[in-house]
């Protein structure tokens, strides 16, 4: 014979197994709807340094959903922290299937450089991660 309290915990393990197996069993579904002001933007960026002192930008770009977008620029800076920004690109139509936009641009001086990809959103500008290097010669 077992002795009663095995019994016990027994019977409130296979009760708390019921509950929990019973709240497991489908979750309740939350619908997800992003606000209408929101848009996520995704993008990759290349650049290449091509003949002289000239350099090309690569983006590849694309969003949740479709809208234009003001302006679009790849920001650059040196190791004093100066800028060397691409000329901006504007108006720039973006969808779900991504969009190569191109960006060129001279440097007069050789080194490394930090740059990201940034587009404008109302009145806000937006760096897309990450910050990158490129070593100009």
């Amino acid at each position: 014979m077992r002795p009663l309290w095995i019994v016990g915990v027994a019977v409130v393990v296979a009760a708390s197994a019921v509950v929990v197996v019973r709240e497991l069993g489908e979750p309740d579904l939350v619908p997800v709807v992003a606000p209408a002001g929101e848009v996520t933007i995704v993008g990759e960026l290349t650049i290449d340094q091509g003949l002289g002192d000239t350099v090309l930008a690569r983006a590849t770009i694309s969003a949740d959903r479709e809208l234009v977008v003001p302006a679009l620029a790849v920001r650059v800076r040196d190791d004093t922290g100066r800028g060397h920004d691409f000329p901006q690109r504007t108006d720039i139509a973006l969808g779900t299937t991504p969009t190569e936009v191109t960006f060129e641009r001279a440097f007069d001086q050789p080194g490394t450089y930090r740059y990201s990809l940034a587009y404008r959103l109302d009145r806000d500008w937006v760096d897309l991660p990450p910050w990158q290097s490129v070593t100009i010669r």
